[in-house]
């Protein structure tokens, strides 16, 4: 079943190339009215007029369909008004009635005109009906409507030639229908060769699709594994290789801090594992929370100690950010009552680098670090620096 339905689609898809195609070139319909002026003009006589008249009126009524119909496809259409978004299919069987009725029109008017000329005439309508039979040969795309305009034309020739009195009218006639034979077999190698081209062009489509949403799945993948390595699974905070990373292209002017929560293995052994991921993950959002995510980084570093890098400001702001965090941290418990089972603080330390860049990457971590013990050893909840001291004090 799936591969009949994927065979009917592919020739859905063809039938639509082809209808396309033949639409593209419909504004040559119009030579066909102007064929039926010439006409006129070579058989005009009182006697024929009324014929005349409605044989090109004939002619004119076929020529409009033909072009209104191609004004109203989609591809043709700025707007929705009258539109006709049709299925391949129906578009096919309008193209088939319209080249049959102009094929027929063609070959009853003219045989019928050929009974009633001279041979002038009849040279002047043979041209005429070569001319509209090669204006229509691109429709050799789509193999039955060339057949269904050609044959009519060239058949009706025949038999016109046979019956009338015109010098050589059999050899005419056998003439017109070797070649209505010889373009049936032209226009069926021809349309098979470019039916074949309509078919790797549409699996050159179809391929192009398939490697362009495969690139989005690859890209996604990318990306999604980019995450992985950079992420912290538990937190979903930078790890310490996004923090190196970031590090490496922070400002001259920045502050590095370490935050380490305090008595947490305490809690750990308490209450469990599973309650103390429930503590890191609140403790993250609380960080994040605290800095600006655009410009400033969190990660991290390893079991309780998390790492925050603030850029671009000086070392007072860097202290009021601290001291935010330390406040944040501490009213998680506050925040979350049936998820925290107790008081949670955090200690801080903090180090500081101005735009002369005399520090490292690593000498801020190794200063924070410092920092960070200096808070704990002065009673923890606390934020603290190497040159100064700045606590918060401890609740």
């Amino acid at each position: 079943m799936e591969e009949l339905a994927r065979k009917d689609d592919q020739q859905s898809n063809l039938l639509a190339m082809q209808m396309e195609a033949l639409y593209r070139g419909a504004p040559a319909s119009a030579m066909s009215i102007f064929g039926g002026v010439l006409t006129i003009l070579t058989y005009w006589s009182p006697s024929l007029a009324p014929m005349l008249t409605i044989w090109f009126g004939c002619i004119c009524v076929i020529a409009i369909t033909h072009l209104s119909s191609a004004a109203m496809r989609p591809e043709f259409m700025l707007q929705r008004r009258f539109k006709l978004d049709w299925s391949p299919a129906a578009w096919s069987r309008l193209i088939r009635a319209v080249y049959l009725s102009s094929g027929t029109c063609w070959g009853l008017g003219g045989s019928w005109l050929l009974l009633q000329g001279d041979d002038h005439q009849t040279l002047v309508m043979c041209c005429i009906a070569m001319g509209a039979v090669t204006v229509t040969y691109p429709a050799v795309v789509y193999r039955p409507v060339f057949n269904l305009f050609q044959v009519p034309i060239f058949l009706a020739f025949s038999i016109a030639f046979m019956i009338s009195d015109i010098e050589y009218g059999n050899l005419l006639a056998v003439a017109s229908a070797t070649l209505c034979a010889a373009l049936a077999i032209i226009a069926r190698s021809m349309g098979e060769q470019l039916s074949m081209a309509f078919r790797l062009l549409d699996r050159n489509r179809q391929l192009t699709e398939q490697l362009a949403a495969r690139r989005l799945i690859l890209e996604e993948e990318n990306r999604e594994l980019t995450a992985q390595t950079l992420t912290d699974p538990l937190t979903g905070l930078a790890n310490r290789r996004r923090l190196i990373e970031f590090l490496r292209r922070t400002p001259d002017r920045c502050a590095v801090l370490v935050v380490d929560i305090d008595h947490f293995k305490s809690y750990n052994d308490t209450y469990g594992h599973s309650e103390g991921d429930i503590c890191l993950i609140l403790v993250a959002d609380a960080l994040r929370r605290s800095i600006d995510a655009s410009v400033d980084l969190v990660a991290r570093h390893g079991g309780e100690e998390f790492v925050v890098v603030l850029t671009e400001l000086d070392r007072d702001q860097a202290l009021e950010v601290a001291e935010k965090i330390r406040t944040n941290i501490q009213s998680v418990a506050g925040l979350h009552p049936q998820r925290i089972r107790r008081l949670v603080t955090a200690s801080i330390g903090l180090a500081h680098r101005e735009e002369e860049r005399q520090k490292s990457s690593s000498e801020l971590l190794v200063e924070a670090d410092s920092a960070l013990y200096a808070a704990k050893n002065a009673g923890r909840n606390r934020v603290e620096t190497l040159s100064d001291t700045h606590p918060a004090a401890a609740e």
